[in-house]
């Protein structure tokens, strides 16, 4: 069920017995659910129950469910970290309690509201479960936004709030935040704060109160390394080194990031576009435009023994051997060799 149609449906009160909420974007999660909650009234009038899966049973969760209200026209029930439809999670369900969750969805109390959070951008579509789910309720998929659907929203969000920021900044917090919608949405209410100083919020601005990720400066280090810009790369690393990061776990992340670019043009080079690349090796869209632009400059051959290399300096790092500072600066003159 496509997201915007399905919040049009729940402000005009057309609500459904079952949701699901399918994807990691934990930002349209929590607007869903807020925007659900809202036509619930008051707060003094909601008879609402949460459920954790991790911690609490399905049985549980229908057991609230079949429950009627004394005080409430709905009850709405929130059932958190839902894993059984996933391929490989250890939240199994015995067959009494696929049997009766399979009942209940095909015919659910009209006088509940279940809510199914699947905090995961893939589910098992093969299983007889996952079939029903999508058939049977109102399955809401809460993907990561493409890099221009995240741009879409932040741009409607900044004119709603009638946010005096130039579009320069705007940029600068896309990129800053690697096109993540909730991550974006987070440091926005920074923005908004300083807004009511009455000064513009300029790159400046953000730059000064918007904090590059760590993933994004390990892209940036990566990216230096691949155009051979030598000092900007030990620069970045220093300062990596000067915010407390430790020297192993930058190179994991020097691994990671390799690994997705040679996995991106593997991809690519088979005929897969951005969004399917993205969704085959479950990482955002923004990293795998990102992981293609780099890998073009370099060969498949010398970035794949150069990955080989990194993984070799890994085990050396993790057993003492070497100095850990010193390896990144050793692996450079390697680096730079790149075709």
């Amino acid at each position: 069920m496509d997201y915007q149609k399905a919040i049009q449906d729940v402000k005009k009160g057309n609500l459904k017995a079952v949701y699901t909420i399918f994807g990691s974007e934990l930002f349209l999660q929590q607007e869903f659910l807020q925007i659900l909650l809202n036509q619930f009234g008051e707060a003094d009038n909601l008879d609402m129950a949460k459920i954790d899966l991790s911690e609490q049973s399905l049985d549980a969760a229908l057991d609230e469910a079949e429950m009627f209200s004394f005080f409430a026209e709905y009850r709405l029930i929130i059932v958190e970290n839902v894993q059984f439809l996933n391929a490989n999670s250890s939240q199994k369900l015995s067959t009494s309690e696929e049997k009766r969750l399979l009942d209940y969805i095909n015919n659910p109390n009209e006088a509940s509201v279940i809510v199914f959070v699947i905090p995961f951008d893939q589910v098992d579509k093969r299983k007889k479960l996952t079939k029903a789910f999508q058939k049977q309720t109102a399955f809401i998929e809460v993907n990561p936004l493409k890099e221009q659907e995240v741009s879409r929203y932040i741009q409607r969000y900044i004119e709603g709030e009638q946010l005096n920021i130039t579009r320069e900044a705007s940029q600068e917090l896309l990129v800053r935040v690697n096109y993540q919608l909730t991550e974006a949405m987070g440091e926005i209410s920074k923005l908004k704060s300083f807004s009511l100083t009455g000064q513009p919020i300029t790159i400046d601005v953000v730059r000064t109160l918007v904090p590059r990720t760590l993933e994004s400066n390990v892209f940036e280090l990566t990216d230096a390394v691949m155009k051979k810009r030598v000092d900007k790369a030990v620069q970045i690393y220093q300062d990596l080194i000067l915010m407390k990061h430790e020297p192993i776990a930058l190179h994991a992340l020097i691994i990671s990031q390799f690994r997705l670019i040679i996995q991106s043009k593997l991809l690519n080079q088979q005929g897969y576009l951005e969004a399917d690349i993205a969704k085959e090796l479950s990482v955002h869209p923004y990293r795998v435009k990102l992981a293609l632009q780099s890998g073009r400059r370099s060969n498949l051959k010398p970035l794949a023994e150069f990955y080989d290399e990194l993984i070799e300096v890994d085990y050396h790092m993790k057993t003492g051997v070497g100095i850990k500072e010193t390896h990144f600066y050793l692996l450079l003159t390697k680096l730079v060799s790149l075709a």
